[in-house]
């Protein structure tokens, strides 16, 4: 029951942490678009039924283009360099909470399961070294690859 229990509520955290949606950018966005003034492609734009999801994903389209080209003129000009860090900061904002949901289970395995179960214990201490080994990586890659590139 107490591992039902511990599973449970660990699904719950991970869930919350996974799904949480970001207001402070859609509030943002939704500003900018009802801040702005009224030409006429928003108002064409609005007319054609769009939701308040698509406006906020074109803006996001917007925002990657801009902090693509933002990249590429502090890394010299070249746009594959610009297109490679943008996509490392992805990477580097998405891998904390797959990282969190991966060592909670690595921790289950080393903390709860592995009082009964001496290789889940080995199992559960191997995974949390590598993952914070990984998170560790995963966040300093973008920094490391600017770096390089901009010292070439």
């Amino acid at each position: 029951m107490k591992k039902l229990l511990v599973y449970f509520i660990a699904f719950i955290i991970s869930f919350g942490v996974l799904f949480t949606p970001n207001y402070s950018k859609s509030i943002a966005a939704e500003t900018k678009v009802a801040s702005s003034s009224s030409t006429e492609n928003e108002i064409d734009e609005l007319d054609t039924g769009l939701g308040n999801a698509s406006k906020v994903t074109i803006n996001k389209l917007k925002t990657k283009e801009e902090r693509i080209a933002s990249y590429t003129e502090a890394l010299g000009g070249n746009k594959t360099y610009g297109t490679v860090l943008y996509w490392l900061n992805v990477v580097r904002d998405y891998s904390v909470p797959v990282f969190f949901v991966l060592l909670v289970i690595a921790s289950l395995n080393f903390f709860i399961i592995g009082n009964k179960k001496l290789e889940k214990r080995e199992q559960g201490f191997s995974m949390l070294v590598t993952l914070i080994i990984g998170l560790i990586v995963f966040q300093v890659l973008p920094f490391l690859f600017a770096i390089i590139v901009a010292g070439r």
